[in-house]
Formats: C-alpha cells, sequence, structure tokens
C-alpha cells in the first residue's frame, strides 16, 4: 500500500496556527503521515517542540532558518529507506489543502507511468502559476486547467507537489539555493531525467506576497534580497545566456516593484544587489 508523506516546512509561525497542518491533520488519512521541519527562530521553536499530537505528526527543528534546499535534502533523508513507490508531498505552511487533493492522488498516483503529480495553483490574482511552460526568460502561464504542456517543458512549483520517492533516488536539492529558484532547478533536472508529469485536475488557491497590494518597502527588499541572490546563483549555472537573463529579470523586477512600491529606493536596492552579488543572504 502506498505512503504519503506531507512535509511542511514552518517559518516563525506556531504548529497550531498553520493553516496547512490545521487542514492535514483534519483530513486524518491512514496512510498520510505529516513531517513538520521548523525553520523558525528563538521562541517559536520553544514552543513548537511543547506542541506534540504524536498520533498525527513528527517534529523536527533545524535549528534556524536554513533554507529550503537544506530542509528538503533533511526530508529525503528521512525517507531515504522508504518504499520507492511511496509519495512525498511538499507543503508551505499556508495553504488550504482539502480532501478534494488527495481523492484525485489516490486515484492519478495508480497509474505508474507519471512520477511527478502538480496540482493547479491559482494565485489570489486569478492567474493560474502552476503548473507553467518553462521558458527562458519566465515561464508562460497556462489559461485554463485543459491546456496541455509538453513534457519536455513542463514546469511547476514547489507548493502541494507530490512525487514519487523513487524520482529523487541519488538526488539532492541544490544547497547553493535557499529559498527561490529551488523548483525551477527541480524541474529542469527532472525533465533531464525524463519523469513523467500529470497535472491534477484540482484547484488550489494560494496567497503570493509579491502579488499582493502591500507597498511596504523594508518586506519587500527583505524578500528580493533573497530573491536576487538565488536568481543569479541559478543563473550562473547554464552559461552566458542564462545568466543574462537573471541579470535582464532583476532589472526588470526593479522596475516593476519600483512603480509598485512608488519607491526609487527600492529599485537602487535591487540594482546594488545584483552588482554586489556574493554578499551573506
Amino acid at each position: 500500500m502506498i505512503e504519503y508523506y506531507a512535509i511542511v516546512v514552518l517559518y516563525n509561525k506556531k504548529i497550531q496556527e498553520s493553516i496547512t497542518i490545521s487542514h492535514l491533520m483534519q483530513l486524518k488519512e491512514e496512510q498520510l503521515h505529516i513531517i513538520v521541519l521548523d525553520n523558525s527562530t528563538d521562541d517559536y521553536v520553544v514552543e513548537n517542540k511543547e506542541y506534540f499530537p504524536i498520533d498525527l505528526l513528527t517534529y523536527h527543528s533545524m535549528g534556524g532558518n536554513v533554507g529550503l534546499s537544506k530542509a528538503y535534502n533533511y526530508a529525503l533523508s528521512i525517507l531515504k529507506d522508504k518504499s520507492e513507490d511511496d509519495i512525498v508531498i511538499w507543503f508551505d505552511d499556508d495553504t488550504p489543502v482539502k480532501q478534494e487533493y488527495f481523492d484525485c492522488l489516490k486515484n492519478k498516483v495508480v497509474d505508474k507511468t507519471f512520477d511527478v503529480f502538480v496540482p493547479v495553483i491559482y494565485g489570489q490574482n486569478g492567474v493560474i502559476y502552476s503548473p507553467n511552460e518553462s521558458g527562458w526568460l519566465k515561464g508562460k502561464y497556462i489559461k485554463s486547467l485543459e491546456q496541455q504542456i509538453s513534457q519536455n517543458k513542463f514546469n511547476a512549483i514547489n507548493s502541494c507537489l507530490a512525487v514519487r520517492l523513487k524520482a529523487y533516488k541519488g538526488y539532492t536539492y541544490d544547497e547553493g539555493l535557499f529559498m527561490d529558484c529551488v523548483d525551477t532547478k527541480l524541474f529542469d533536472d527532472f525533465r533531464k531525467k525524463e519523469l513523467k508529469f500529470c497535472t491534477l485536475p484540482v484547484k488550489i488557491y494560494q496567497n503570493f506576497f509579491q502579488r499582493s497590494d502591500s507597498r511596504n518597502v523594508k518586506k519587500y527588499w527583505n524578500r528580493f534580497r533573497i530573491r536576487i541572490n538565488d536568481t543569479l546563483y541559478y543563473s550562473s549555472l547554464n552559461g552566458f545566456s542564462s545568466k543574462l537573463c537573471g541579470y535582464i529579470r532583476i532589472l526588470g523586477w526593479s522596475l516593476v516593484y519600483g512603480i509598485k512600491l512608488r519607491s526609487i529606493k527600492f529599485s537602487l536596492l535591487c540594482i546594488a544587489q545584483m552588482l554586489n552579488h556574493g554578499g551573506e543572504k
């Protein structure tokens, strides 16, 4: 029987406050195992260590915010002796996952043709962000659930991504990436391995910070500082054309979000971070 391992990466949030964990615990699926990886700092970790509904989840403190790649690799080390047909599912801590997702997933995993299962993720602006079609400068978004994406261009974000464990045999996430481009690099590698992708006909709605109406320059900068470093690292892995693409994307962000935030300071910070890449994240 196939077992399902839901990996929830928690960041500066109490377990009880996580929308994802709350929804997963309410499902009470017999083959579902919830594993919490706590990337939180200080007081949050203290409180989370005291919260142990043992029968429903297991908890691991990462000892601070180690980034997504290291957390994911830690999860894979926990699952290394599990059956290669078992499924690992990657979750953020704020996704309202419902029973429909698991019903659909369980129906699809019966078909051994597929290795990777991707639900349809909508942003708060109604745009379908995942799955999408990989491109040189940015992914090409699909317009409807029925739209097909060729396997050699299939791309997706990590939220609610379900993968057979055999797909990770001999694989580790690139720990040079802290948060952004982790899923992009994963799908680059999965396409090279010629894995088979399946779109789950189920909708999940997620709020993306960069799509919000917030104009808090400090919060945006804290987020984009990491995004810029990760983008430059990722783009450096694939030659001059990819590196050029990274620079163009960052210059575009500096303009678009500078206008959105009405802050020339934000634009200049983005450009300075790009030129001085190599500093601490």
